[in-house]
């Protein structure tokens, strides 16, 4: 064994500044009470030289059925993989200078496809007690068929509100700040950081029986907004230190995991390969996931919107990215019960997913239950949900570890995907379908001490 007088390779380890830990409770600054299509914008406000632990940081609401009648059949079903925060329609962070920080629109079907590729104890338990999701993620229903649910009480797992009732809520952002590697430095910027939050139409983010005793329109509101915030306050000493270094001009580098959403149509009764065309201009895109979704059923209270998943009856898949095709071969699926195939794409979607989170290696799915089902049959796309998405990994294909740069590429980002014709059942055979595209990419938020501007560059 080498003494220790000869390991010149040991290195003292550095000492951690002391810092005083608390949680700040941040309130809107529009606002207490806030209707559907509104906007809740919510303050960073901390106090100077302290930094932010997002990653522990949670936003907490109140979820109120205003609906007037008061009847056992006018509650608020809430959605089954996301709960209450299925209202959320758009999230961004702005910094105090104005910048755009972050966007994701369509937020909450990103939760949803998130949640649905969690394990399902996680949700089971944490989920159904914060977030207000299903207690029994593999048998609940996300109602996906424009009849609704004409079954009195059939809540089938979903949590409920009753009219005149509230519910607490609390909810962990899919977020690039909210997923940063390192301390977010908001006491060292210039002006007040914000969160705000676009809600969802009053027909979308709830669903609602259609039965002859409930009204035609639940109407709902959201309040008491709280954004906790865990905040590390160091000694004069190490602030001073870190003002000095920062105002030197040396930029502080945030590294974190972000999204871009975009969206196409696809036309009723397309079938055979289409070819779908999206755009990100993002320069380290790590993977690509795309979920359908029918149309209509995104403002219609008789749909779970957020997570009314369908496969359309794909048969493959395949994108076009920066000019190339990527796989070379088709990537099959198939959800016929002879010949079922679906392990490739839940595979590519487990890799494409580890990118933003390493918990996200497994799910609460199943390949034949009912509501769990991952990809439906043919016979029952129509009127049920998938939880299945047409996902690449790109790092297995790009530049090393970097992801694959489309900054300057010019070139559209393409999903080609053969839509099957065998059943009038087919989600698309009459309906018009909204394709969800998240781009997974990279994202290095920089301040500059010397204005105190916060940025963000991907």
């Amino acid at each position: 064994m080498t003494p220790s007088v000869l390991r010149y390779s040991d290195q003292i380890p550095q000492m951690s500044p002391q810092m005083d830990f608390n949680y700040i409770t941040m309130i809107p600054s529009n606002g207490a009470t806030f209707s559907p299509s509104q906007e809740v914008r919510i303050p960073i406000n901390v106090p100077a030289d302290s930094f932010v632990d997002m990653k522990r940081a949670y936003i907490k609401f109140k979820l109120n059925n205003t609906t007037a009648t008061v009847h056992v059949n006018n509650v608020m079903l809430l959605d089954p993989t996301i709960g209450g925060a299925a209202v959320i329609d758009t999230f961004r962070v702005v910094s105090g200078t104005g910048a755009l920080l972050e966007e994701t629109q369509h937020y909450a079907a990103l939760a949803s496809l998130m949640r649905i590729n969690m394990n399902e104890g996680v949700r089971a338990s944490r989920g159904s007690l914060t977030e207000g999701s299903s207690a029994t993620p593999l048998s609940a229903k996300s109602q996906s068929t424009l009849a609704g649910d004409t079954t009195a009480h059939g809540e089938f797992g979903r949590q409920t509100v009753a009219a005149g009732a509230s519910v607490v809520l609390c909810h962990e952002p899919v977020s690039a700040i909210f997923n940063a590697d390192k301390l977010f430095p908001f006491g060292y910027t210039q002006g007040t950081s914000y969160i705000s939050l676009t809600l969802a139409d009053v027909n979308g983010g709830i669903c609602r029986y259609n039965n002859p005793n409930t009204v035609t329109s639940l109407t709902w509101t959201a309040s008491e907004f709280e954004l906790h915030l865990p905040v590390l306050r160091p000694g004069a000493e190490f602030a001073n230190n870190f003002r000095t270094l920062i105002q030197s001009g040396l930029p502080i580098n945030i590294h974190s995991v972000g999204f871009q959403n975009s969206q196409q149509n696809i036309a009723a009764g397309a079938s055979g390969m289409n070819t779908i065309t999206f755009s990100t201009r993002k320069r380290s895109v790590k993977s690509v996931l795309c979920g359908l979704r029918i149309n209509s059923m995104l403002t219609n209270q008789l749909c779970d919107s957020a997570s009314c998943w369908k496969n359309n009856e794909i048969t493959e898949y395949q994108y076009s990215i920066g000019g190339r095709r990527i796989p070379s071969a088709p990537i099959k699926v198939s959800s016929a019960l002879d010949g079922q195939d679906l392990g490739s794409c839940y595979n590519n979607t487990l890799m494409a997913l580890g990118h933003y989170d390493s918990n996200l290696r497994g799910g609460s799915i199943t390949r034949a239950v009912d509501f769990g089902q991952y990809m439906q049959l043919i016979a029952t796309d129509l009127t049920e949900s998938s939880k299945c998405f047409f996902a690449l990994d790109l790092e297995s294909y790009g530049e090393g570890l970097s992801g694959m740069n489309l900054a300057g590429q010019g070139l559209p980002l393409v999903l080609h995907a053969n839509f099957a014709d065998s059943a009038n059942t087919r989600a698309g055979r009459a309906n018009a379908i909204l394709a969800d595209l998240y781009v997974v990419h990279d994202v290095i938020f920089t301040l500059d001490g010397v204005s105190g501007t916060l940025s963000a560059s991907s």
